[in-house]
């Protein structure tokens, strides 16, 4: 079980939704977001655009399709409570993202994380990634009353604005001190982006993985930074889940019936990625007779059940959609019990059916 979970709880039961023993909730959620601030910059750092290079099509159709699937379904099962179409595009988007880190973390246990089908869902998790950013950033839009054309592609132009300016001066630095020269100018940019993106009404956390992005292929930059901000990150990240996320879950809620039941409906968005396995590769053209099972089907079933690990995007997206009004207290709450719902249950069936193969 991913240790988000425990976060969350541990926020709804000891913040305002239920105890409210902590003080000053509003500067913990402050906090949070300069948490998710940094994930979103390492997100972009980490982003190695080789192996998607290398991949090919199949992580993308795995991204795409996994993505419209749930969004789908998502969508409908708002739809079909009478809510209306931005609350149900924000229920879709909720259930879009795959988590990285969960599905991960469940295949490096299970040995599997640097096997031709570990690399595939990793990459397949990346694309994602980038599609529910997208999905956010267009959120942000959708919430404003008069969005103008060029809103929606003020990130893009500015990534490759910042793209040139970072190769113009890299160049003009000792090999040696160049980490620590794109180290300072990441946090600059960074400083940057943020307000570009909030005056241009796209979403902050848009323009924290474009700056991040704008360095992943600078050589050690990812180890300054862990180096640098990863203990402050890993702190802010458990006040994140702990505040942002369990503040906002009205905890009283999951003993109402229809709370629970509109739950394990939304849950089945995250069951609609199920069927991306199937665009896994037959990596072995032949199966010996002796082999003790299809190596085809195994690969199959592993990717399937690795795209439902819902994680971090999931609950960033939800709360956004809360905090802009897009969703009510009740919706809300039977968003976050099926996300929580497939943070237990995808990485133990992952963990089940790696032990069995």
């Amino acid at each position: 079980i991913p240790p988000l979970v425990g976060q969350i709880i541990a926020g709804f039961l000891l913040g305002p939704p239920l105890a409210d023993f902590v003080p000053f909730p509003e500067a913990m959620v402050l906090l949070g977001d300069l948490g998710l601030i940094l994930l979103l910059v390492e997100a972009g750092i980490e982003l190695d655009v080789g192996l998607v290079r290398e991949a090919g099509i199949r992580p993308v159709l795995i991204a795409i399709a996994g993505s419209i699937l749930p969004f789908s379904i998502g969508l409908g099962v708002a739809l079909a409570q009478g809510k209306s179409i931005k609350s149900g595009i924000a229920c879709g988007a909720s259930f879009s993202p795959t988590s990285l880190g969960v599905a991960a973390n469940a295949l490096s246990g299970g040995s599997a994380l640097n096997t031709p089908v570990g690399q595939l869902i990793v990459a397949s998790a990346v694309i994602d990634d980038m599609i529910g950013l997208i999905i956010l950033s267009m959120m942000e839009v959708l919430v404003a009353e008069e969005p103008a054309l060029y809103e929606y592609f003020i990130p893009i132009v500015s990534w490759f604005a910042a793209q040139f300016v970072v190769h113009c001066i890299l160049p003009l630095f000792k090999v040696e001190n160049r980490p620590a020269v794109a180290f300072t100018l990441l946090w600059a940019l960074l400083m940057a982006y943020l307000p570009m993106m909030y005056y241009s009404r796209a979403s902050y956390l848009t323009g924290a993985f474009l700056a991040g992005l704008s360095f992943g292929q600078v050589e050690g930059v990812h180890h300054t930074f862990v180096q640098e901000a990863g203990v402050i990150m890993d702190w802010l990240l458990r006040i994140f889940f702990a505040a942002s996320i369990g503040f906002q879950v009205p905890i009283k809620m999951f003993g109402s019936s229809h709370v629970v039941a509109w739950g394990f409906a939304f849950y089945t968005a995250v069951l609609g990625k199920l069927p991306v396995g199937l665009f896994a590769p037959k990596y072995d053209e032949e199966t010996p007779k002796d082999y003790p099972f299809n190596p085809y089907v195994r690969d199959v079933v592993i990717t399937s059940v690795a795209m439902t690990c819902r994680g971090e995007f999931s609950f960033i997206i939800a709360a956004f959609g809360i905090g802009e009004g897009l969703l009510d207290p009740e919706l809300y709450s039977s968003i976050i019990f099926a996300v929580l719902l497939s943070s237990i249950t995808s990485p133990i069936m992952l963990t089940v059916i790696l032990k069995y193969y």
